[in-house]
């Protein structure tokens, strides 16, 4: 399943999201600001099968550390 996460209310890019990311060792989503700069600062992020609930909530607890 593959989601898109728009982050233009929290003032930073998506770069920004990723490397922060990376030091909760969580890989962030792909960057569509270059492809589809009408989405704005926006990721896309995939799950699938090999990722259990828990990885998922690592990553939503990690995002919004970032944010904070």
């Amino acid at each position: 399943k593959e989601f898109v996460v728009c982050f233009d209310d929290t003032g930073k890019t998506v770069a920004d999201v990723n490397h922060a990311l990376r030091t909760h060792g969580v890989f962030g989503g792909k960057d569509l600001s270059r492809d589809l700069p009408e989405l704005g600062q926006s990721a896309l992020y995939c799950v699938t099968e090999v990722h259990a609930r828990e990885d998922v909530d690592r990553l939503v607890e990690a995002v919004k550390e970032v944010l904070a």
